[in-house]
C-alpha cells in the first residue's frame, strides 16, 4: 500500500510561517501590487479557469485539496493534510485539515471536498481535466466531516498529484452550502473561497482586488490587501515596478539584464519548463534511410549543443542544464541524484566526439536537416534558443534549413498524419510538474498526439519497450518499484534521443525592493499565486546586497 503523508519538513516549514507571520489583522500593511501580461479568462470559478488564471489569482483565494512542498516543489499537503491509497489500489482517502473555514464564515469539511470535485466534473464545468476525472472516478464518499474516499475504477496512483496546485486547479475547493444557497450567477458575482486572500472586486479586463485574512494555514499575509493588475506590455510593467507602481511584475529572460541594471531585483523560479528539441517520424518505415532514423546521429546532435552558451547568452544565466526529458528535482517516484549525474555527463558539449560519430555512421560532410522553430506560449525565448543550437549544428557540418513558425501555425502540423513535419526536427517545451508518466504518454505511446517512438500500425522494439514499461508503472502500486519503472521508463526515451532537453528554464519576475522584502518562489511553479501570503513587507525582511 501506498501510503502519501505529509512530510515532516514540509508541515514544520508551514507551521514556522504561520507561527512567524503577523497574526493580527492590525499588522497587516499597505497593498501588494503585481503586475501580469495576462489574467486569462478573468473568472473567480474554479470551474471556468485554466491552469494559468487559476494558478495566478484563483490560488490567492481558493485552497487545493493537496498543495505543495514548498521546499523543492511538487505535492505537499493541502486541505487534505495526508492522504493513503487502498491495498487494491482503487480508492484513496484524504484526511481534512481540522479548524479551516471559508470567508463567509462556514467550516470547510469532507462535503465541500465531494461537491468540489463533482462540480468539476458536472455540467458546465470547462476544467480540462473534467473529462478524464469522469473516466477514472467511480464514486465519492463522505466518511465524517474531517475524511473523504475517492473511488475509482482502476489504480490512479497520480490522483493525488492530479489535484494538486501543483499540476492543475482541479482540486479547488468551493463552499457547498453558499453555493447552493446563492446559485452559481451570485457566487461568480462575490466568490467565497478559503484562502489567505478574500474576494473583494473584479475589474474586467483590468484587476482583480482582494484582501488579507486575520490568519491562514498556508501563511499570514503581511499586506492587508493585493491587487493583481492586468498589464499586457512588458515595457509598462518593467516602467511600474521601477516607479514603485507595482511591486513585482512577470519578465521575459531578454528583460532580465535590463532590470538588474535599472537597480531592480530579478526572481529567477527553478524548475518551470524544459526547452527541447525533437525528431518527428524517425521511426517510420520510410524514413529508415535518413540520418535522423540513427540513435547515434541524434546524440551527435546534442553533443554539437553548448548548452551553458545558451543559458549565459540565451537565459542570461537563469536556468541550468536539465535533468532527462520532463524530469525535475521534485519529480515523483524518481532517482533525481543518479539522473543528475548522468545529465550532466550526457549533455556535456564535445563538438569532437560528434563530428566523430557522424562520420562513424556515414555523415564525414555532416546531411541536411529541416528544423522547424517554434515557441509555446509565454516562452517567447526558445526561438532564440533554437535559432542558436541551429548555428551550432552548423558548426559541426549539418546543413540547416531553419523555418519559423508562430505556435498558431504549429500546432495543427502535430495533429493527424503529421505530414509536414515527418523526417524533421522542431523546438518543443515540457512544463514543470511532479508526475511525469502524462507527459510520456503524451509524446511517446502509440496512441497518444505526438507518437514520437511510434504508432499501432508501427511501433518498433524502442516503441514497444517504451509502452510495456508506462502500462507497468501505471499499475505498480509499491513506492521501490515504482520508482525503478519511472527510471527505467526516463532511460528508454534518454537512450533513443528522440527528444532532448537543452535547458531546465525558470519564470522571472522584477521586483521592487523599496516595495516588498525578500521571498523566494516554489520550485516548478511558474505562478505566484500561492506565493503572495508568504511575500514580506521590505521592512521585515530585506533583500541581501
Amino acid at each position: 500500500m501506498i501510503r502519501q503523508l505529509a512530510g515532516a519538513m514540509t508541515l514544520a516549514v508551514a507551521a514556522l510561517a504561520v507561527a512567524t507571520a503577523p497574526l493580527r489583522a492590525q499588522d497587516q500593511k499597505g497593498t501588494l501590487v503585481f503586475a501580469v501580461e495576462t489574467l486569462s479568462g478573468q473568472t473567480l470559478d474554479p470551474i471556468l479557469e485554466g491552469r494559468p488564471g487559476n494558478a495566478v489569482y484563483q490560488a490567492a483565494m481558493y485552497d487545493s485539496l493537496v498543495g505543495f512542498d514548498l521546499q523543492k516543489g511538487g505535492v505537499g499537503p493541502g486541505v487534505a493534510e495526508r492522504w493513503e491509497l487502498s491495498q487494491d489500489g482503487l480508492t484513496w482517502t484524504f484526511f481534512i485539515r481540522p479548524g479551516q473555514v471559508f470567508h463567509n464564515g462556514d467550516k470547510l469539511t469532507a462535503h465541500d471536498v465531494k461537491f468540489s470535485l463533482e462540480r468539476q466534473m458536472g455540467p458546465g464545468s470547462l476544467a480540462a481535466a473534467a473529462a478524464s476525472m469522469k473516466r477514472t472516478i467511480k464514486s465519492i464518499e463522505v466518511v465524517d466531516d474531517l475524511t473523504v474516499k475517492v473511488n475509482t475504477v482502476s489504480p490512479q496512483i497520480g490522483l493525488p498529484a492530479a489535484l494538486s496546485r501543483a499540476v492543475a486547479p482541479e482540486g479547488a475547493i468551493m463552499p457547498k452550502a453558499y453555493i447552493e444557497k446563492v446559485g452559481e450567477e451570485e457566487f461568480r458575482k462575490k466568490p467565497v473561497g478559503s484562502g489567505p486572500w478574500k474576494f473583494v472586486r473584479n475589474v474586467p479586463g483590468d484587476r482583480i482586488e482582494f484582501t488579507a485574512v486575520a490568519k491562514h494555514w498556508r501563511g499570514t499575509p503581511s499586506f492587508k490587501d493585493l491587487h493583481i493588475l492586468l498589464v499586457p506590455e512588458e515595457s509598462t510593467r518593467m516602467a511600474m515596478v521601477r516607479t514603485g507602481e507595482a511591486a513585482i511584475a512577470s519578465i521575459g529572460p531578454e528583460t532580465m539584464l535590463s532590470a538588474s541594471r535599472g537597480g531592480l531585483e530579478v526572481l529567477a523560479v527553478p524548475g518551470t519548463m524544459q526547452a527541447v528539441f525533437q525528431f518527428w517520424g524517425s521511426w517510420k518505415p520510410e524514413m529508415k534511410d535518413s540520418p535522423i532514423a540513427k540513435p547515434r546521429v541524434r546524440q551527435a546532435l546534442s553533443l554539437a549543443i553548448d548548452r551553458k552558451q545558451v543559458i549565459e547568452h540565451v537565459m542570461n544565466g537563469k536556468a541550468r542544464v536539465p535533468y532527462p526529458f520532463s524530469t525535475f528535482g521534485y519529480t515523483d517516484f524518481f532517482s533525481a541524484d543518479r539522473w543528475q549525474k548522468w545529465s550532466e555527463e550526457a549533455y556535456r558539449y564535445d563538438p569532437v566526439l560528434a563530428k566523430k560519430m557522424l562520420a562513424e555512421e556515414g555523415y564525414p560532410n555532416g546531411f541536411e536537416l529541416k528544423f522547424a522553430n517554434t515557441a509555446l506560449p509565454g516562452t517567447q525565448f526558445m526561438v532564440d534558443i533554437g535559432t542558436a543550437i541551429a548555428d551550432m549544428w552548423t558548426k559541426v557540418g549539418v546543413k540547416v534549413t531553419l523555418k519559423h513558425y508562430e505556435w498558431g501555425s504549429f500546432a495543427p502540423m502535430e495533429r493527424g498524419d503529421q505530414a509536414g513535419l515527418i523526417g524533421w526536427a522542431s523546438m518543443y517545451r515540457t512544463a514543470g510538474r511532479p508526475d511525469a508518466p502524462w507527459r510520456y504518454n503524451g509524446a511517446f505511446s502509440p496512441d497518444s498526439t505526438q507518437r514520437l517512438l511510434g504508432d499501432k500500425e508501427t511501433c518498433p522494439e524502442t516503441c514497444q519497450e517504451f509502452e510495456k514499461t508506462y502500462r507497468a508503472l501505471l499499475a505498480e502500486l509499491d513506492k521501490t518499484k515504482r520508482t525503478a519503472l519511472t527510471d527505467r521508463m526516463v532511460e528508454i526515451v534518454a537512450n533513443s534521443w528522440t527528444v532532448v532537453p537543452i535547458i531546465e528554464g525558470m519564470g522571472y519576475y522584477a521586483i521592487n525592493t523599496k516595495k516588498v522584502g525578500q521571498f523566494e518562489a516554489i520550485p516548478g511553479r511558474h505562478e505566484l499565486g500561492d506565493v503572495f501570503e508568504r511575500i514580506p513587507r521590505p521592512d521585515q525582511k530585506p533583500w541581501k546586497k
